[in-house]
């Protein structure tokens, strides 16, 4: 970068540092008091929410009143038997009629219903019923979503409404029931009405004894209502539990942040509450913000370039120097800048065309030097590179994970150091099969890191067959092809299974690998054995020279009796079995 532009940068840093401040401080302000504004609407809305459950309790409450201060009908249903029938049935008709002319005028009436405990006074549906119809005692004075089901094929009273039931007492004894209702939607009208996409009311009934919330909602009209889960109904009762019944929580519904603010009514035994979701102010703000992110992006760029150039104009003997530079680093050792710059860079202008001078002679000098470097680099590095000088810096690069607490990459530098010095050491032609084991769990766990799978080995190998006298590297060819032909185009968690089978009667250990994988059908099977059975070296069959290799090294070391057997099955996986003689290596 150049000079001036650093020094632009640095400028507009300057700048624009405290704007961009400014900027993210003026947000999060903006999104405070967003959310402060939720808090408002919110509280608001419950307050109104509270004023028309309590007007619509008044006027339950007034309708029980009048019923109560009716003295003819109290009379009656206190003692009717002294009447004679036909007064009976007048006074049933009067009143029932009274009822029903009540209904009339109060239109967001539901329903009367007055229930008398008396046999003689015969029931005028749907206003005057016996007690026996409904167990009235174990119902609450507040009940929701109450539903008349005793009164049979008439379906239009039975729709779900919330009821205000009191006792009529005469002295102590029970004589009745009065029973107001309000249709749901009407009692609660706030849970019908169209709101903004990210407000929501909600009405809970609520056990002070347990702290639990059970949603109540219209189940007889279609609402605009939202139904919580189970979940998030048990997360607000546990922050209603810790803040109070009336009180602004917040919780998390279908994914996003949630203002509920709460207000708890004893009367009702019910939380009602209004919620804003935090959706909005969130878009709005990431709106908002890339809106004047872009201004800003805008009017910086602007700045920059203006002010570039008057650095440009001002670091323009700087810039000649520079240029002249960018020449001699492309080869060109004739350049000579014009020396018209004042002060230092005047200075700086003579030094380099001293410096191109001094190069240019030095030049010819360097070049018959370079050979000799070169041969001399060239035996230095011949020195160093060999096995035991990798294996240190594998073991440097260990020490340094180790020290700086990276116990993954210490673990895989150790596996590789380990599979080095194992491969490198070529002039050793057979180890235990101890050591052979502890390679194959080397390699197993580097190809595990590259995977986002896992191949799991496991050994079952005696211990007292550990230090039988194998060929190098002879298991790990089969591993490698159990792990690229079968196992990876599956690209699934698998297993590699290594174990021994002892044949008594032909003296042989058979070392087995098994996979798990691809598998490869009879035809492919043929074709590896026709081609382990030709005696020339190599052919033209991609995958299996190391087979062919491993086979030449069993009949090198044992004679032509060992021989390679293959078996597989598609989709079950492939075993390998390497004979070995029970008595060692036999042609050291």
């Amino acid at each position: 970068m150049h000079f001036s532009r650093k020094v632009v940068l640095v400028f507009s840093l300057i700048v624009f540092a405290p704007l961009l401040f400014l900027y993210g401080a003026t947000l999060t302000l903006s999104y405070i008091q967003a959310i402060k504004g939720l808090e408002a609407i919110c509280t608001t809305e419950v307050r109104m929410n509270e004023e028309k459950i309590y007007e619509n309790i008044q006027s339950l409450k007034l309708i029980d009143k009048m019923i109560r201060a009716n003295g003819e009908l109290m009379l009656f249903i206190t003692s009717p038997e002294n009447r004679e029938e036909t007064e009976v049935i007048r006074t049933i008709k009067e009143e029932s009629l009274t009822l029903e002319r009540i209904l009339s005028v109060e239109q967001s009436m539901y329903a009367i219903r007055v229930f008398t405990a008396s046999d003689f006074i015969p029931e005028r549906f749907p206003v005057i019923l016996h007690s026996s119809r409904e167990n009235l005692a174990a119902l609450s004075p507040w009940e929701f979503n109450y539903e008349a089901k005793y009164l049979g094929f008439m379906y239009a009273q039975m729709l779900p409404s919330a009821c205000f039931t009191q006792e009529l007492v005469n002295g102590k004894r029970n004589v009745g029931w009065v029973q107001v209702s309000m249709r749901m939607e009407d009692f609660f009208p706030f849970l019908k009405r169209a709101l903004a996409p990210y407000q929501n009311d909600f009405v809970f009934s609520f056990d002070p004894n347990s702290n639990t919330l059970t949603q109540i909602n219209c189940t007889s009209v279609s609402t605009n209502q939202t139904l919580l889960s189970s979940a998030e109904i048990a997360q607000l009762s546990k922050k209603i539990a810790r803040s109070g019944t009336d009180s602004m929580v917040r919780i998390s519904v279908n994914g996003d942040d949630t203002i509920f603010a709460c207000r708890y009514l004893p009367e009702l035994g019910i939380v009602i509450s209004h919620t804003c979701a935090f959706s909005m102010i969130r878009n709005y703000n990431i709106m908002m913000g890339f809106f004047t992110l872009f201004v800003m992006i805008i009017v910086s760029t602007g700045f920059f370039l203006l002010v570039r150039y008057t650095a440009n104009r001002m670091f323009r003997g700087i810039y000649s120097v520079m240029k002249g530079m960018r020449r001699v680093s492309n080869g060109d050792l004739t350049v000579q800048i014009p020396v018209d710059a004042m002060d230092e860079v005047k200075e700086t202008q003579k030094t380099f065309n001293s410096m191109i001078k001094q190069l240019s002679a030095q030049i010819e000098q360097i070049k018959n030097e370079q050979h000799l470097i070169a041969d001399t680099e060239m035996k230095a590095m011949q020195n160093q590179i060999n096995a035991h000088f990798l294996y240190n810096v594998l073991e440097t690069i260990h020490m340094q994970a180790v020290l700086a607490g990276n116990e993954a990459i210490s673990q895989s530098i150790m596996m590789l150091g380990k599979m080095m010095r194992y491969c490198l050491r070529w002039r050793i032609h057979t180890v235990t099969l101890e050591k052979e084991m502890e390679y194959i769990q080397s390699y197993v766990y580097i190809l595990n890191i590259r995977n986002d799978y896992e191949v799991r080995l496991n050994i079952e190998i005696p211990e007292e067959q550990q230090n039988l006298k194998i060929p190098k590297m002879i298991i790990q060819p089969f591993v490698e092809n159990s792990f690229i032909h079968g196992i990876e185009p599956l690209g699934k968690t698998t297993e590699i299974r290594l174990y021994t089978e002892i044949d008594e009667k032909n003296k042989k250990i058979w070392l087995c690998v098994q996979d798990f994988g691809k598998g490869m059908s009879e035809s492919k099977i043929n074709e590896i054995r026709s081609y382990l059975a030709d005696e020339k070296y190599e052919r033209d069959s991609t995958g299996s020279i190391g087979i062919k290799n491993i086979q030449q090294r069993l009949t090198m070391f044992y004679g032509p009796d060992y021989k390679l057997e293959i078996h597989s099955e598609p989709g079950k996986g492939t075993l390998i079995r390497v004979p070995l003689p029970i008595e060692g290596d036999t042609r050291q």
